[in-house]
């Protein structure tokens, strides 16, 4: 039993320190960057095709099944670009997710 700290949710805080590691705000910032410009990207697409410019929907006729799968993967464009998002910070910050992991005690 702890009384330095509390317990939510089966998960226990301590009250001194910060609550959630920083590498965190890391993944959520890269993840909003990408899920934006998926969206926007998305967006961009979807207006052009709604001006009468088949780009998405001539896809089938011009590349069969292969066009079918394209036009799943746009469907799914913004959980992409938030994938890559984190992918993209992890890559580009990485002496401070290396800082976390020294962090962490040995089991051995």
């Amino acid at each position: 039993m702890n009384f330095g700290g509390f317990l939510y949710a089966g998960v226990e805080f301590e009250k001194k320190g910060p609550i959630m590691k920083i590498s965190w705000l890391y993944y959520f910032f890269g993840a909003f960057i990408g899920g934006v410009c998926g969206v926007v990207i998305w967006l961009i697409l979807l207006m052009v095709e709604r001006s009468g410019q088949p780009i998405l929907s001539s896809l089938p006729q011009k590349f069969g099944v292969f066009g079918v799968y394209l036009q799943h993967l746009y469907n799914v464009l913004p959980l992409f670009t938030i994938i890559l998002g984190v992918v993209l910070v992890r890559k580009m910050f990485p002496e401070r997710f290396e800082e976390d992991e020294d962090k962490k005690p040995n089991a051995s």
